[in-house]
């Protein structure tokens, strides 16, 4: 009898392979068959789950690539297929597990191009493995900006981009050939992005992604979430929370949709001038809404707008104007809603609403303000 073994790395190229075809099924509309398939898939080895979150890291920084998106794909797949060491993965019947699932029926053109992205994403996690992929982190210099408490701050970047920092706010600036990065890492700022096809221009916030090519967009990080508020052009907004896990939960039915729209972020989302979206913290889905303009105050200052918003979000747009902060301990008070208009420099005046229409109770110390519950003597 013959034994073929199987080598280390031969297993993980397989495992790549595969990863990549179950990055794609579970991407669009999965069965209940195709859940099924693919947990007992992860379940078998500790390197599929390894593969599965490699390739789908891949397969982002590949869609978001201006250079990759003007590829002919045919010939792309023309090219990975002379290749000796690249296996098409709808001929690899290894690639197809005991619990395979359904396939669906796309357009010829739209199934070459999924399943050329899901090739290219295998061959480049193994490329990874081999230390010669350095898309992902190339050496480029980041450059950070910070406002204080209660100054708005503009910058010029080197592209010819405007960025309006909201008070207390904070980004990092990473631009390479290939793409313009920022992250948000707190609080607020507005983007007037000068336009350059060759580079996305992309906002990162927490677990969310913003992009835009030319456009003007505002977009702000909140203990609830993220918001996203569009003045001109578009921009196209992903979710990275937990993949593996919204797999198996609805996020939309966790979600408070009002007058708003739900809508899922599985895949990326447009939202175009006159829109906003709230993305709720790692969810995969956003609320879209029409674009709310508040009226420029007559006196000229700034007011900050609350419609049934969380306690916790509240105090975090009233902290980044007023040098004594509002501090709240009892998460269960955090997730209180209240709505109203209030100036954004006069925090006194929110802590006199919630002293007089709430059942909170604010001590004011010299350097901050507490809000708890009263108590029961009270």
């Amino acid at each position: 009898m013959n034994i073929y073994r199987t080598s280390p790395q031969q297993s993980r190229e397989r495992a790549a392979r595969e990863a990549a075809e179950w990055l794609l099924v579970m991407g669009e509309t999965p069965s209940d068959a195709d859940r099924a398939g693919f947990a007992a898939w992860v379940a078998r080895s500790p390197l599929h789950l390894e593969e599965l979150l490699m390739a789908q890291l891949v397969e982002r920084e590949l869609a978001s690539s201006a250079a990759l998106q003007s590829l002919d794909m045919d010939a792309v797949l023309a090219q990975a297929r002379a290749m000796d060491n690249v296996v098409p993965l709808h001929d690899a019947p290894s690639a197809v597990p005991q619990a395979a699932p359904q396939p669906r029926k796309p357009t010829a053109r739209g199934r070459r191009r999924r399943l050329g992205w899901a090739l290219v994403a295998g061959v480049a996690g193994c490329a990874l493995l081999a230390g010669s992929w350095t898309l992902l982190q190339p050496e480029v210099p980041v450059y950070q900006y910070a406002s204080a408490v209660g100054e708005q701050r503009s910058i010029a970047l080197a592209d010819g981009s405007m960025v309006t920092l909201a008070p207390a706010s904070y980004i990092a600036v990473r631009f390479s050939a290939g793409v313009r990065d920022i992250e948000l890492r707190d609080g607020e700022a507005t983007f007037d992005v000068a336009h350059d096809s060759s580079r996305p221009f992309r906002v990162h916030a927490g677990d969310n992604i913003v992009q835009a090519v030319g456009t003007r967009f505002t977009v702000n990080r909140l203990p609830s979430g993220t918001l996203v508020a569009v003045s001109e052009g578009k921009v196209k907004v992903t979710a990275n929370s937990n993949w593996l896990e919204a797999l198996w939960r609805d996020d939309a039915s966790t979600l408070e949709a009002g007058r708003a729209k739900v809508e899922s972020l599985g895949r990326p989302a447009a939202l175009s001038a006159g829109e906003q979206a709230r993305i709720p913290q790692g969810q995969q889905a956003m609320l879209r809404m029409p674009l709310e303009v508040p009226n420029e105050p007559v006196d000229g200052k700034r007011r900050l707008s609350f419609r049934n918003d969380t306690l916790a979000d509240i105090i975090s747009e009233f902290n980044r104007y007023n040098p004594r902060p509002i501090v709240v301990t009892d998460p269960v008070i955090r997730e209180q809603r209240y709505s109203g208009v209030f100036y954004a420099d006069d925090a006194d005046s929110f802590l006199q609403f919630l002293e007089c229409c709430s059942q909170l109770q604010v001590s004011r110390q010299a350097d901050r303000n507490l809000i708890g519950g009263r108590s029961s003597r009270q």
